[in-house]
């Protein structure tokens, strides 16, 4: 393929994938999940659909090719090309009690990003958008009224929103393999919550009627992450390394505001709207995100195989939020990720030789305290990328479970496919053609 035939095709397909994110992300949210009542909901790990496919390893871990965001001391490796990363993810998630089941589905973007070298291969520098965290649940509970025949309470919990990082993070490569790097994020965005109750009854002294709690917290702040990475050559000729990761995200005191209003209602026979209260109005406060820390390490042949493992820990029962103080349905949670890549030949003019195949698996206990138990999560995950010059187009799959039904507990089965593109350039840079 000529050289301008191969960049208009990848910047096609990156422009393909921009606008499906452009128009999946501002209305889906991935991991629609009742736990999401808990807390700020599910963090996001920052792997990208390259990383997904091995289980989300990505701290100690990287390519000259494919940029991991993880480990902002990993950019001082990627600084040679200009890259542009964005990758979206859509799945299905089937719920279960010990009594009923229902299925969900959900989409939308999970990141957005462009790194170019400062000093090539010296320094690297990167910024993007990602979510930081998802809230997205719907609960339906029905009671009946105790001392009222013919009587019954519903009520519906519903949440939506969740938190965005805008970053900028730099890596610079210090000396003999050790680099050090610091990510600096403006989180921002918003929580909303709604508790609506429905009486209704067959007794006219007791007409219907319903009650709507509504909440929306607004937070906007800095999250300063800092990243060690050392990477040592074992044979030049192989081209043969090892790789090790770490990194750290600060404690942090984000500024939020709280608006929450309360109404009740009758059907409008009965007098319509009763009560329509604004409790409070940008009431301001914080809450407190906890530090967090991770560990990673591969090893690897440059351009033909990689192995790697990454531990990601955050004691969440540290997080405080603004309104009500300490929070007991958190608690410490962990990550645990390995998996590997595998291409069979880089240069070879077979094209699925050049294809670059992925496996891994993940063990998560979550931040999650529901009824006195901890809710942990098991994944299976493998992805393909398929090479179009120095860029690739990437796509992920998972296989995974959340939670149990005992205890009163949900059970959730997910299968999410992620797709993303790397997109390489050497700019600034006079190309000649013969």
């Amino acid at each position: 393929m000529r050289f301008y035939d191969t960049m208009f095709c990848r910047r096609k397909v990156l422009l393909l994938l921009f606008s499906l994110i452009a128009a999946t992300g501002a209305t889906a949210q991935v991991g629609q999940s009742p736990y999401t009542v808990r807390g700020i909901g599910s963090i996001n790990n920052l792997a990208t659909a390259r990383t997904a496919g091995m289980g989300g390893v990505g701290i100690g871990n990287t390519h000259p090719l494919f940029l991991s965001i993880q480990n902002p001391a990993l950019l001082a490796y990627n600084a040679y090309y200009t890259t542009a990363l964005a990758g979206l993810s859509v799945e299905s998630r089937r719920l279960a009690t010990t009594e009923t089941q229902d299925r969900l589905s959900s989409g939308g973007f999970d990141y957005l990003s462009v790194s170019f070298p400062l000093l090539r291969n010296k320094i690297g520098f990167n910024i993007g958008l990602a979510p930081y965290s998802t809230v997205s649940y719907s609960l339906l509970a029905t009671d009946p009224v105790q001392g009222l025949p013919n009587s019954m309470s519903t009520a519906l919990y519903e949440g939506s929103g969740g938190i965005t990082q805008a970053y900028a993070a730099t890596g610079i490569n210090l000396y003999k393999g050790i680099s050090a790097g610091v990510r600096v994020s403006y989180l921002f965005g918003s929580i909303s919550e709604q508790i609506s109750t429905t009486f209704s009854s067959d007794s006219v002294s007791a007409p219907g009627y319903t009650t709507v709690f509504n909440e929306r917290s607004n937070y906007s702040d800095i999250l300063i992450s800092g990243g060690l990475a050392y990477r040592k050559e074992l044979n030049r000729e192989k081209q043969t390394y090892i790789m090790a990761g770490f990194t750290y995200d600060l404690e942090t005191d984000v500024n939020a505001t709280l608006t929450f209003n309360r109404s009740r209602t009758q059907p409008l026979s009965s007098g319509g709207i009763l009560v329509n209260d604004t409790l409070a109005n940008n009431y301001k406060g914080s809450l407190i995100l906890p530090a967090a820390i991770g560990v990673g390490a591969s090893f690897g042949r440059l351009y033909h195989y990689t192995v790697g493992a990454d531990v990601r820990m955050q004691d969440w029962s540290r997080y405080s939020n603004f309104e009500s103080g300490a929070e007991s349905g958190l608690g410490n949670s962990y990550r645990v990720s390995a998996g590997g890549e595998w291409t069979p030949n880089y240069v070879s003019r077979n094209y699925f030789n050049r294809v670059t195949y992925r496996t891994g698996v993940q063990v998560e206990k979550t931040p999650f305290l529901i009824n006195g138990e901890e809710i942990n999560e098991f994944g299976i995950n493998f992805g393909f990328t398929f090479p179009v010059g120095a860029s690739g187009v990437h796509t992920s799959f998972s296989l995974g479970q959340r939670g149990k039904t005992d205890n009163d507990l949900i059970r959730e089965r997910y299968f999410r496919i992620g797709l993303g593109v790397t997109l390489n350039e050497r700019w600034f840079e006079r190309y000649k053609y013969d």
